[in-house]
């Protein structure tokens, strides 16, 4: 199990900062730079709530992804979860977003900042209901 807390306000700004900067860098191709989990490998190919699916019952594209990454704010920001591969790699940072009506809960890390990479681990609808106070 990840370990989960909460980021300063000043960590999540930053990191919103970082974040949109890469996603409008020159260098950035959305093709090669923007990598999207579609399922973990527990879950099931019908299950409703992978990223796969989430993308298909929107109607959404890696460029609908990149849009909604880039209008991420501190006030969606949920919390924080250390990479439990390597807790010296970045962390993810977990979003409550609202798109077309529907919650959707998104988990993004920089994988690698000077080669504007971004890794997507999860944009999927929300198993769970989101909090009513979220930290910021």
């Amino acid at each position: 199990m990840s370990q989960k807390m909460i980021s300063s306000e000043e960590e999540v700004k930053e990191f919103l900062k970082e974040l949109k900067e890469i996603l409008t860098d020159p260098r950035f191709d959305i093709a090669r730079d923007l990598d999207i989990l579609p399922k973990k490998k527990s879950e099931q190919p019908i299950d409703l709530y992978t990223t796969a699916n989430t993308l298909i019952a929107l109607d959404f594209d890696k460029d609908d992804v990149l849009n909604q990454l880039l209008a991420l704010e501190i006030s969606e920001y949920m919390e924080t979860f250390i990479d439990d591969k390597d807790n010296n790699f970045p962390p993810f940072f977990a979003f409550a977003k609202l798109i077309k009506n529907r919650d959707v809960y998104v988990k993004v890390k920089i994988r690698d900042r000077q080669n504007c990479k971004v890794f997507c681990v999860s944009f999927h609808f929300a198993r769970f209901p989101f909090w009513d106070n979220l930290p910021y």
